[in-house]
Formats: C-alpha cells, sequence, structure tokens
C-alpha cells in the first residue's frame, strides 16, 4: 500500500510600483489574495496506487488587482521568482472580470502559464479597481516529491 503524504503548495503574489517618466506620478498596482493548496490522500484519483489529481484551479476572484495609472495605455506584465518550486509544476493565471472604472481592459483571459521571465499579460487604459484572477496549477503527480512549495507571482506595469 503506498501511502501519500501531505505537501502544499503556496502562492503569494505581489504588485510592484512603476515609476512614470519624470515628472509624472507614480503607477501603482495593489494585488489582494493568494492561494495554497494542500494535496494529500484524498486527492487521489482512485484510492491507494493511484496518481494525484494532477490540475488545481483556485477560485475566479482568488486574486484581485486594483490598478491607478491616471491615463495613458498600459500594460501588465507577469511573472514568478520560487522559493521552492518542483520543475514539473506549472503555474497559470487568467483575468476573470474587467473590474470597474472608466478606462478598457483587453487581453489575460486565456490561461497563460507564469514563468521566471516577464511577459505580457494584458492592456489598460485608466485606472481599474476589481480585476479578478484565477489561477491554476498542473504537473502535480504522486512522483513529485511530498514537501512545502512556494512561488511568489509579480505584476507590473509597463507604459506603452
Amino acid at each position: 500500500m503506498k501511502t501519500v503524504t501531505k505537501f502544499l503548495l503556496l502562492f503569494a503574489v505581489l504588485g510592484l510600483i512603476a515609476a512614470g517618466e519624470k515628472g509624472e506620478a507614480a503607477k501603482v498596482i495593489t494585488v489582494t489574495g493568494s492561494w495554497s493548496e494542500t494535496i494529500d490522500a484524498s486527492d487521489l484519483v482512485a484510492g491507494a496506487g493511484s496518481d494525484l489529481i494532477g490540475t488545481y484551479e483556485s477560485n475566479s476572484d482568488q486574486i484581485v488587482l486594483d490598478i491607478d495609472v491616471g491615463g495613458g495605455n498600459f500594460r501588465v506584465d507577469v511573472s514568478k521568482i520560487n522559493t521552492n518550486w518542483h520543475s514539473d509544476f506549472q503555474l497559470y493565471v487568467r483575468r476573470t472580470s474587467d473590474g470597474t472604472g472608466d478606462g478598457e481592459i483587453s487581453g489575460g483571459t486565456s490561461y497563460q502559464e507564469i514563468t521566471d521571465t516577464y511577459q505580457s499579460f494584458f492592456t489598460l487604459k485608466k485606472d481599474r479597481t476589481g480585476i479578478n484572477l484565477q489561477l491554476k496549477l498542473s504537473g502535480v503527480s504522486v512522483q513529485v516529491a511530498p514537501d512545502t512549495y512556494t512561488t511568489t507571482a509579480y505584476y507590473t506595469i509597463v507604459k506603452i
């Protein structure tokens, strides 16, 4: 009989301040929320001797972004820095709401993998609040050693 030891996955998220051009006010992303999953024997597909469920999704509003850019065209980029992360894991993010505000928002509604290099996530004009994000983890398996795995996602503003 195979024993599955619990392992905990923690996902922290941080927003970064992006300074504008000289004389402009700073652009700010406020990030609210985090996600963790405790994976144990109850996550086995068919009980003892089977593999774990391979993919997990957070709530559709697990992370909330409030973005203060004033006016202009901006892009939000995303990346992650691993603290203790298994190479079999892939972390994905998607935007599940437009939030509220006068500005336009586009892109980011399909899952995209968060990697260790910044990549474009979505674009916006003007301020938006209450932008909901959902995370997805894949690559979970009994072949991955039990441990506490952690990574931190970073969201940054880029003027375009």
